[in-house]
């Protein structure tokens, strides 16, 4: 789809995963044993052809800058196209004059790159989020805001999301969009959530950018879309196979323990569109002659001797003789020593929990260890 760029907001806008994110944006935090969040946004666009695609930051973005690189895991490092980190004050205030100071939320990311956006020849843009989790067919949304005839296309769903950031979208028989809340589902008459994920021309885009800079607005989905609500033609693409928007550390938690389940993971990980991330070589997981482990997905590199129940574990996680893991996430370089239980708890990169050591949360509040703490 040479006629299509991608662009993904890779940075918090009203996320919070507690300690998870002190370090990195929501876009940079691993998922599944051996991904990262912007792996599903990034992936959904290669796959469908996308291959000039920019990301968006505006703090926290060393993370993501490592994970990233140049692209070439994705296939995208590229001669003509590939892959654009757009940080702030990537461009001088003559060539991207509608914002000069420090931004406020997407809307003054988008202006902040304006200059790019003007460069680009593609005909389409397609807008994502990255905080998404989901495998979404981008050819079908483009084909389908093509075939309509709207303005924008936006992605939905009949998922509910219990968020008071949840942009709501109430849909008429034609599928077009004639009313959106954030944080209000209008007594339920609002039964679409969006998913982040827009489609519109590039000389809309701008034009509707440099429209809310005028006016001062600064938030996207209350006063970007509303005010394209009122002038333009919005429709739906409505999308039903497993999706997760991670706001928060509970549904963070709970997208990890959903790809436990064989059918989660049927819906989001399809030999078709393949999720692409950075590739390590790592050597095969050992299992001591005590060790138990049972429903858990287990990354390369791990070296297990004790009983790991219903977890997730990334690369090079070491659990000793006698340690206990159930209901948890073991980040990359987790150190879970001889004696030690943990039970609905998140550990960031490089923890070490010591010996004797028992820690508990709940499946509603599940506990964040930060990184490279010793507990």
């Amino acid at each position: 789809m040479k006629n299509v760029l991608g662009l993904i907001i890779a940075f918090d806008t009203d996320n919070d995963l507690r300690e998870l994110t002190d370090h990195r944006t929501v876009a940079a935090v691993p998922f599944g044993g051996r991904y990262r969040i912007v792996d599903f946004m990034l992936s959904n666009m290669v796959n469908a052809g996308i291959y000039r695609i920019g990301l968006l930051m505006k703090d926290k973005y060393q993370s993501l800058i490592d994970h990233v690189g140049n692209g070439k895991d994705w296939d995208l490092s590229r001669k003509n196209a590939g892959i654009t980190l757009l940080p702030p004050y990537s461009y001088s205030k003559k060539a991207s004059p509608l914002v000069t100071g420090e931004y406020r939320g997407k809307i003054d990311a988008l202006a902040g790159a304006i200059d790019y956006l003007q460069k680009n020849r593609a005909d389409y843009v397609v807008l994502a989020d990255g905080d998404l989790i989901a495998n979404i067919d981008i050819s079908e949304v483009v084909q389908a805001h093509e075939n309509s005839g709207n303005d924008i296309t936006m992605v939905v769903t009949k998922k509910s999301a219990d968020n008071p950031f949840t942009t709501y979208c109430e849909l008429n028989r034609k599928r077009e969009i004639v009313d959106i809340r954030v944080g209000d589902n209008n007594d339920g008459k609002c039964k679409y959530s969006a998913l982040g994920v827009y489609v519109m021309s590039r000389q809309y885009l701008i034009h509707l950018i440099a429209d809310c800079v005028t006016h001062n607005c600064i938030h996207f989905e209350r006063e970007l879309l509303t005010r394209a609500l009122n002038d333009s033609n919005i429709g739906a693409y409505v999308f039903n196979e497993y999706n997760t928007k991670v706001f928060d550390a509970k549904n963070y938690f709970q997208a990890n323990m959903d790809i436990l389940d064989k059918d989660c993971r049927d819906e989001l990980f399809l030999r078709t569109r393949p999720i692409f991330t950075r590739i390590y070589d790592e050597a095969p997981t050992y299992y001591g002659d005590q060790a138990e482990v049972c429903d858990s997905l287990v990354a390369d590199g791990c070296h297990i001797e004790g009983k790991v129940v219903n977890s997730v574990l990334f690369r090079d996680v070491l659990v000793e003789k006698d340690a206990e893991i159930k209901n948890s996430i073991i980040m990359e370089n987790g150190r879970v020593l001889s004696g030690a239980s943990l039970a609905h708890i998140v550990l960031d990169r490089g923890v070490t929990i010591r010996e004797g050591r028992t820690m508990m949360g709940h499946e509603n509040y599940p506990v964040v260890i930060a990184k490279r703490s010793v507990v």
